[in-house]
């Protein structure tokens, strides 16, 4: 895709070209202008003993504050900052408590609601995770996939709804089958950032985008460190309690400048891999038949014999485990990244930047599972003809707890995947500033990420008609016993029966130029102008060659072709289950069949579509510090302007169609600041604020019946989300290093995507008339069409504390312990449906009840902490299928811990542990809480050393 269409494109980045040209002294990386008064980074001083440690700032103004490290970061207000407080030249303030400090500095000079998290040190976040390390702040939340952090969801807004920017720059970062806009950070390493600063206000000069937070993710830069040569190296030894494995993680870094600091180059590597085991037992959620209907029609078991007409209601009116199976699964990861930085800086006008950044992310796992298939299967092999020979249902939960069944069909299956992420951007950021009053800058981007499944392969063994299957929920529904009445282990009563092979992938591009000035009117006043243009492009494909083998192509008897595979972890599963059975080896399979060879890829066509946009927009904003009865009232009011144009493409049938569309809005905002002492800030935000559709929300493809007129599509014409908020908070920096702070936000949605089936004239439908051609339908004729489409919103409001101190009050040695905590209630109500016919619930993935709580001791030449999170219940699907009225995760809360002690000034041994109580992920269905996927990874432990040049 060319993003800005031809002449235009070459007519943004030859004005590029000039522009940089002019500013050949130099850029500066933000999105909003830097301060006009010269700034000098923020220094914590360091012990004499070691290098001094950088805390980068990672933002100067609002609008690009990742840009910016070498500057005092003045955020939504550089017409006047807060003073931050000198450190007492008899304390000295280092690692872990340096970089508390210069956050809560962040956070104080900033006139939004803004919070930050630095680098300890060189190539030394605090937490091994990008998103572990972000949900440490107030609001914050995480979805973990296979033990680790992956997305973010920001005061009950998932990740769609979330923007991220690496140095400045939008990013979208995909890994596996993520389809979506939202940033998955897990392709990413920790020791490649210095900063990352999370905005919960929108203000003009930020981009629009987001309603739930603007995520800023800075790299480190050579002027961040020491003069001449600079180095750090990490090395650690990771274990998995579950796999039982050791396995290396490293990460390094080289750091250069000239002895005047006015130019350098700056390297930084991360290398780590992981074998975590997964161990679980899910229900692919649970179903009901109807007492209304007879035995062995749809959902309803084939019978009963020894049930009354009470019990024969009681047992088809409750519910039953689809696919009841206990799993586990292998994961093989690595994880490559590589950053690379030229800093110029000329002088204090002007610097210009050039970013890199790499990352590399492969994922390979296997799922052998076994399970009964009959109880998802409403067909005549299926459910209906199986057999109930004794039961119990509990009450509570209207589900079948215990069942001897005959005449269940019985599935072993294995699976192996591939899935390979790459990202890869580079970012040219170029400030300069022309006289007192007036300042420039510039900002080139490109970015590209690929989430692709080369190979998802998948067979199946059945052995059908089993007589005494038992299940039995009673003593723990989480952990039940399951027996299925034969010898799983015996390869000669299973039978290879179906072959499941596909290929998939997406490749996201961003391409964006932006540029801003600003003009000191003024003491008082700075009138910032600015715009940008972002082209962003998905692409996605799919290929298969999946089929259910003919009586002739089965395999009766797989001795040779499966392996014997043991559950034998932690799940404390009862005894009389079967813990071992017989499973297919994938790649025994694979050669036996010829899979290659004698299966044929064929496209899925609901698997193949496309979507570009180019997002035009530009601003106005006037920032300001004055003085008000003793007081400072500082902040910003401006108005954004954004078009989006949009080219949606997917197949209908087996036609290829494409459907364009185009909207624009208008964004006001306003940031307030004050300083009512130099202790005390209330802050005052409101803006309106919009996020595009989702990715999946907009493919045109579906099927389409010309003779019924009817048609299922997702739907290319949406509008955005929109939505109003509020945001209120005071901040009382009672003591050095300390805070205790409250916020409340109330967001009002205006549009929020819901599912509609109504009658549409096919005109307004934005398909082209071809299709209809040679068929009875016309494009001036009604079709019941089933479709996304935007509906009538809701409600979103909250509340946050946050109290953090350094504990010196109390009597040694307990006066070298800190706290850092806070809380966060989110409620929402949305309407997933339509106006005419509602249904209410809560926002998807949001939490009610969210706190942090880290307690850490600082000694010279020793640190420790530990951190709790916790989460509440939230929604991952509403309504819930087959009946079920939610589907949700439930409440969890994950411990982690870390200790370090230096050898020397330069050398240091850590040791962490990561999920340290084993914490289960606990996935239900329906407000009874029936459980569908009950799952944990094992705690985490890693050793190693540190070395500082």
């Amino acid at each position: 895709m060319t993003y800005f269409g031809g002449n235009a494109r070459a007519g943004l980045l030859g004005s590029a070209g000039v522009l940089a040209l002019m500013l050949a002294s130099g850029a500066h990386a933000q999105t909003a202008i830097a301060p006009a008064e010269s700034s000098v980074q923020t220094q914590v001083p360091t012990a004499p003993t070691s290098p001094p440690a950088p805390v980068p700032a990672p933002a100067a103004t609002p609008v690009d504050p990742a840009d910016a490290p070498g500057d005092a970061p003045a955020g939504d207000t550089p017409a006047g900052e807060t003073p931050t407080e000198p450190e007492s030249p008899d304390i000295i303030v280092t690692g872990f408590r340096s970089s508390l400090q210069e956050a809560l500095n962040i956070k104080k000079r900033e006139a939004g609601a803004v919070d930050a998290i630095l680098a300890e040190d060189m190539a030394d976040f605090p937490d091994l995770n990008l998103a572990e390390a972000i949900q440490r702040l107030p609001g914050v939340t995480i979805e973990r996939d296979a033990g680790q952090g992956r997305t973010i969801s920001v005061r009950g807004l998932s990740a769609d709804f979330t923007r991220v920017r690496i140095n400045g720059l939008e990013a979208q970062a995909a890994a596996g089958g993520n389809r979506s806009r939202g940033f998955d950070f897990s392709i990413f390493a920790s020791e490649l950032f210095n900063s990352i600063t999370v905005r919960k206000t929108q203000s003009a000069e930020i981009e629009e985008g987001s309603l739930g937070a603007t995520v800023d993710l800075q790299t480190g830069r050579p002027l961040d460190f020491k003069r001449g040569f600079d180095s750090a190296v990490s090395v650690q030894g990771s274990y998995n309690d579950l796999s039982k494995k050791v396995l290396p993680r490293f990460a390094g870094l080289v750091s250069w400048t000239n002895d005047d600091q006015t130019w350098g180059g700056l390297v930084s590597l991360a290398y780590s891999e992981r074998r975590p085991t997964s161990e679980s037992f899910n229900t692919t959620r649970w179903q009901s038949g109807n007492a209304a209907q007879a035995y062995g029609t749809n959902s309803n078991f084939a019978g009963c014999p020894s049930c009354s007409p009470a019990q024969r209601t009681e047992l088809l009116n409750a519910f039953y485990p689809r696919i009841p199976r206990y799993t586990f699964g292998k994961f093989a990861e690595d994880r490559l990244g590589i950053t690379a930085s030229l800093q110029w800086k000329p002088d204090d006008r002007t610097e210009v930047v050039v970013d890199a950044l790499h990352s590399r992310f492969n994922q390979e796992f296997e799922s052998p599972n076994i399970e009964a298939i009959s109880f998802s299967r409403a067909t005549a092999d299926g459910v209906r003809q199986t057999i109930v020979r004794d039961y119990a249902v509990d009450p509570e939960k209207n589900i079948i707890s215990y069942g001897v069944f005959d005449r269940v069909d019985v599935r072993s299956e294995n699976g192996f995947d591939r899935n390979e992420s790459r990202f890869t951007q580079i970012s040219l950021n170029a400030h300069h500033q022309f006289s007192d009053k007036l300042r420039a800058q510039l900002k080139v981007g490109k970015s590209k990420s690929e989430a692709n499944t080369p190979i998802s392969i998948a067979y199946q063994f059945d052995a059908l008609n089993v007589n005494g299957y038992t299940y039995d929920f009673r003593k723990n529904d989480r952990t039940p016993l399951i027996n299925y009445g034969f010898d799983v282990t015996d390869p000669s009563k299973f039978t290879l029966t179906e072959v499941r092979s596909s290929e998939t992938g997406a490749t996201y591009g961003l391409e964006s130029i932006s540029g801003a000035v600003a003009y000191k009117i003024d003491p008082v006043f700075e009138l910032k102008l600015g715009g940008e243009r972002r082209g962003y492009s998905f692409s996605q494909f799919g290929r298969q060659r999946n089929r259910v083998l003919t009586a002739a192509e089965q395999i009766v008897g797989v001795g040779g072709l499966g392996k014997v595979v043991s559950i034998d972890g932690g799940l404390a599963i009862p005894s009389g289950s079967n813990l071992s059975y017989v499973t297919p080896d994938v790649f025994a399979i694979t050669d036996k069949i010829g899979l290659y060879q004698n299966f044929p890829l064929t496209t899925t066509f609901n698997g193949n579509r496309d979507v570009s946009e180019i997002d035009t927009g530009a601003y106005g904003q006037l920032d300001f510090s004055s003085d008000l009865a003793g007081m400072t009232l500082r902040g910003n009011v401006g108005l954004r302007y954004a078009r989006t144009e949009t080219s949606s493409s997917g197949f209908l049938n087996t036609t290829f169609v494409t459907v364009d569309n185009k909207y624009s809005d208008w964004l006001p905002s306003t940031n307030l600041a004050l300083d009512a002492t130099d202790k005390l800030i209330f802050r005052l935000g409101v803006a309106k604020v919009m996020s595009r559709p989702t990715l999946g929300a907009l493919t045109p493809g579906g099927s389409l019946n010309t003779s019924g007129q009817t048609i299922t599509y997702g739907n290319p014409l949406l509008k955005p989300f929109r939505a109003k908020n509020v945001d209120l908070s005071a901040e009382w920096y009672f003591a050095k290093e300390s805070l205790i702070a409250i916020a409340g936000f109330y967001k009002t949605i205006d549009s929020f995507i819901a599912t509609d089936i109504s009658f549409v004239p096919y005109r307004e439908l934005g398909l082209p008339d071809s299709l209809l051609i040679g068929t009875p339908s016309s494009p001036d004729q009604q079709f019941q069409v089933t479709r996304n489409i935007n509906g009538t919103g809701g409600t979103l409001k909250g509340i946050e504390f946050q109290y953090q101190q350094p504990l010196s009050f109390l009597p040694a040695p307990f006066d070298k312990l800190g706290f850092i905590g806070n809380y966060t209630y989110v409620d929402s109500r949305v309407n997933y449906r339509t106006a005419a016919n509602p249904l209410y619930n809560r926002l998807i993935g949001q939490s009610r009840h969210l706190y942090n709580a880290t307690l850490y001791y600082e000694l010279k030449g020793f640190s420790a902490r530990v951190s709790a999170a916790y989460r509440d219940n939230y929604l991952v699907a509403f309504p819930g299928g087959n009946g079920n009225s939610e589907e949700g995760v439930n409440a969890a809360t994950n411990i982690d811990a870390s200790i370090r002690y230096d050898l020397t000034p330069k050398i240091s041994v850590t040791l962490e542990g990561v999920n340290l109580t084993d914490t289960y992920s606990d996935r239900y269905a329906d407000v009874t809480d029936r459980v569908s996927n009950y799952r944990h990874f094992g705690r985490e432990i890693l050793f190693g050393f540190r070395w500082r040049y």
